[in-house]
């Protein structure tokens, strides 16, 4: 009388190796695979305040050469981590037409590293109509408030510190600077909303 042959199963060393090899598999792809979703999120967030920065221009077009008083103004609101963009604008050009002014009171501020890798020395940016900025992957803000003097403290990318305490539970001194920033000077709106200036030249006979 014959029995029908049964076939096995895996043993426990075969079921081991497998496991082993799939546990290299991940351990190898899992740090690949973070790395990509950060860096796509970082693009998406430089997308994100590029586009804002465009709807900006885009609204002071509209509205007679007024910008935004606030980001409600803008579509772009939220970067990839979920947390809401900023927007500091020169004051009182919420409600002047830009291409009545010749000036603005707002600069920035840019430190940059020195020799000995410290971010102490800025440089000014003079005539800036606006800022708008995401907090970035770390979600704290670290760009400054307006000081008294109307300006704005930024960091340099690849900078250790903070400008913005408040946002930080104390932490200002070991942290990298990662918001994402843009600004647009006075010069730029004009040649982008304003009409260009009527020439009254005459001919000579």
């Amino acid at each position: 009388m014959k029995y029908a042959h049964k076939s096995q199963g895996f043993t426990l060393v075969e079921i081991a190796i497998v496991l082993v090899i799939v546990g290299l598999i991940i351990g190898t792809l899992a740090p690949l695979m973070i790395s990509m979703i950060k860096k796509d999120k970082l693009k998406g967030g430089r997308e994100v305040v590029q586009r804002a920065r465009d709807e900006i221009i885009g609204y002071t077009m509209i509205h007679g050469g007024k910008l935004p008083a606030s980001t409600s103004d803008l579509s772009h609101t939220k970067d990839p981590w979920g947390n809401s963009i900023f927007l500091i604008i020169a004051p009182g050009l919420s409600t002047t037409d830009v291409c009545s002014v010749n000036a603005t009171s707002l600069s920035l501020i840019l430190y940059q590293a020195t020799g000995g890798g410290a971010c102490s020395t800025g440089s000014v940016i003079s005539n800036i109509v606006g800022i708008v900025a995401s907090k970035g992957p770390d979600y704290n803000r670290q760009i400054s408030t307006l000081n008294p003097s109307n300006q704005v403290g930024i960091l340099d990318y690849g900078c250790m510190g903070d400008l913005y305490p408040a946002d930080n539970s104390g932490v200002t001194s070991d942290r990298p600077f990662d918001d994402i920033y843009e600004f647009i000077s006075l010069d730029e709106i004009k040649g982008r909303v304003c009409p260009p200036p009527s020439s009254n030249a005459t001919s000579s006979p």
